[in-house]
């Protein structure tokens, strides 16, 4: 059960989903009979749902930074809310006051030991964008290299670990509860909302993340990830070389005029598919304001590739740290760098990024391809093997529903078939149908959508299915050669090996169990208990209608020698029969009643 001090906390959160035009979802949820319903809330179902969607998000902002992060993890789940309510939880972020600079100060000294005037040749004491979490300012370093310092506000992990705690608890409790709980796995999106809390608070973790996008995007000569200034990086204070462009959803219309940003649009997808099914790490949130168009007119650093190609402006790191070394094999690994003229993509905020493990990777492989590819039989058998069946589920209604969504979105336009939309759309038919899937299902395809719309800003002509169907071709060609690399072969023969030495005594154990009579077999068939209840209520309805007809027939021959008795047995044998009728037509409806599918 929950906690008694929880419980007020219970009632403002549910509260959220009882109003704000969500009363009909809490209720086909159970969430609704968990609190007494605000009859006197202005944003109620009756309003307009665009508004009341708007007030939604504005109370999560209102309840602070784990609000804001649980809202942008339910902005994923196109399976649970309508369209207007995504809608608005995507473009969920939080605009806070911003903290007087003598305070970060404070905190910049504190954390790298030195003043700020010793430190910074210039820094901004008006911010560049404030949060709930922190906030960035402008600086300069005394080797005039331009950068960002990102620094977290004071007492922030006091203020988000009771959320945290309740979240545990309301997760475990809806789960035992609610029909939403055991349909979704809550348990999963709280791993995510802590893993993400936990690496945006722990600036070392995203300082890593950079320096691993870094090395492992410069394959991409034309994608830009700012470096890592590692010594004045600590926990709490972030800093890393300024980038200067323009947000991929604000280009003027001139440059797409003067340049071919397909090009651009073509090598994101690429890098975006190598992440997620190669290095199964991957940036999970590409929207619009983490992507900006870099123009050959503006100051910025370079990407490896032009480091390694014209070698100007560039230091060699002296120390011999992860991410020194992650610098080092990013330029070794990069291609020739394309023309300068040539405008790039710089891709910043690596807070919030994804592992894949290796079997879960190659699921999103096959589903990925399958979705590109009109394989909808294969989609669906895929789903239901990465998911959890629940009760009520029907296989056979689901794989036709899921080979029609799919022949449906490929028969349409290419050109507006996106992966994310698809894989949003048969998750959102798995949870209706009694399918529980992954919570990092949710999370890839939030990616993909965001993904599908930079690639639209950047070309609205671009065809992400054509994209995806091309290199996911070619990913797996390379996840094959992978897989017969010297590495992967020695591994192989190490297994086999252990095998081939463990297998005589596993084959003398055997033999000798086999000998002494003591070799025993176990064979579990789920449905061997249904079926023998089953045939137990066959028995027991065929011997009471034995004891029925039996009763009447001994009623009817002692009728003509002793009327009393034979009418009396007659009586008993009617009341009888109309129980044992009455039952077996009430337990088989209950019965129907229990066993069918309920679609929320």
């Amino acid at each position: 059960m929950l906690a008694p001090r929880h419980l007020p906390r219970l009632a403002s959160t549910v509260g959220l989903f009882t109003r704000y035009g969500l009363a009909d979802f809490a209720r086909e949820q159970g969430l609704a009979a968990l609190v007494k319903e605000d009859r006197q809330d202005r944003n109620g179902s009756g309003g307009d749902v665009d508004d009341a969607a708007r007030s939604f998000r504005e109370r999560l902002v209102e309840l602070g930074p784990a609000y804001i992060k649980l809202g942008q993890l339910l902005a994923t789940r196109s399976d649970l809310f309508p369209e207007p309510y995504i809608r608005e939880l995507s473009t969920l972020h939080d605009d806070v006051d911003p903290l007087p600079f003598p305070d970060v100060a404070s905190i910049i000294e504190s954390e790298l030991g030195a003043t700020v005037e010793e430190l910074f040749a210039i820094i901004n004491t008006e911010p560049l964008g404030t949060a709930s979490l922190g906030q960035v300012h402008a600086a300069t370093l005394p080797d005039g290299r331009d950068v960002v310092v990102k620094v977290q506000r004071p007492n922030i992990r006091n203020v988000l670990a009771d959320d945290i705690e309740f979240f545990h608890e309301l997760a475990r409790f809806l789960t035992d509860h609610t029909a939403a709980g055991k349909r979704v796995d809550l348990l999963g999106i709280l791993r995510q909302l802590e893993r993400a809390l936990a690496d945006e608070l722990d600036y070392r973790v995203e300082a890593r993340n950079g320096a691993h996008f870094r090395r492992a995007l410069a394959p991409f000569p034309r994608l830009l990830v700012p470096r890592i200034i590692e010594g004045y990086s600590t926990g709490r204070v972030l800093t890393t070389e300024r980038i200067r462009g323009t947000k991929v959803s604000e280009i003027p219309a001139a440059v797409r005029n003067d340049h071919d940003l397909a090009v651009l649009a073509e090598e994101l997808t690429r890098a975006y598919l190598q992440q997620i099914a190669v290095d199964g790490h991957f940036h999970a949130d590409p929207h619009p304001g983490n992507v900006f168009l870099v123009m050959p007119t503006d100051s910025n650093p370079e990407t490896p590739a032009e480091a390694a190609t014209y070698g100007k402006n560039v230091d060699t790191p002296s120390t011999d740290t992860r991410i020194a070394r992650s610098e080092i094999e990013a330029r070794l690994v990069a291609p020739p760098a394309p023309s300068m003229l040539e405008p790039k993509l710089a891709l910043i905020d690596f807070g919030m990024t994804a592992h894949l493990s290796v079997s879960l990777r190659d699921q999103c492989v096959r589903l990925l391809y399958g979705l590109s590819g009109d394989a909808g039989e294969d989609v669906a058998e895929l789903l239901i093997e990465m998911g959890q069946p629940l009760e009520g589920f029907d296989r056979v209604a689901f794989s036709r529903e899921i080979n029609e969504v799919v022949a449906q979105a490929y028969g349409s336009d290419l050109s507006e078939m996106e992966a994310g939309a698809m894989l949003n759309t048969v998750i959102a038919s798995s949870y209706q149908r009694g399918l529980r899937l992954p919570a990092d299902l949710t999370l890839l395809a939030k990616t993909l959508v965001h993904l599908g719309g930079v690639t639209r800003a950047l070309d609205p002509s671009f065809e992400p299915a054509v994209a995806v169907r091309t290199n996911m071709s070619e990913i797996v060609a390379e996840r094959m050669r992978e897989r017969l690399s010297p590495h992967m072969l020695y591994r192989a023969l190490s297994e086999g090996a252990d095998l081939l030495t463990a297998l005589p005594r596993r084959i003398d154990v055997i033999t000798r169990k086999l000998a002494d009579n003591e070799l025993s077999a176990k064979l579990e068939v789920p449905q061997v208990a249904v079926l023998v209840e089953g045939l137990q209520k066959v028995a027991n309805r065929i011997f009471s209608g034995l004891v029925l007809a039996g009763l009447i027939v001994a009623s009817a021959m002692l009728l003509p020698h002793r009327r009393a008795l034979g009418t009396l047995g007659f009586l008993i044998a009617g009341a009888l029969g109309l129980y044992m009728v009455g039952s077996i037509l009430w337990t088989d409806r209950h019965a129907s009643r229990s066993a069918a599918p309920r679609v929320n």
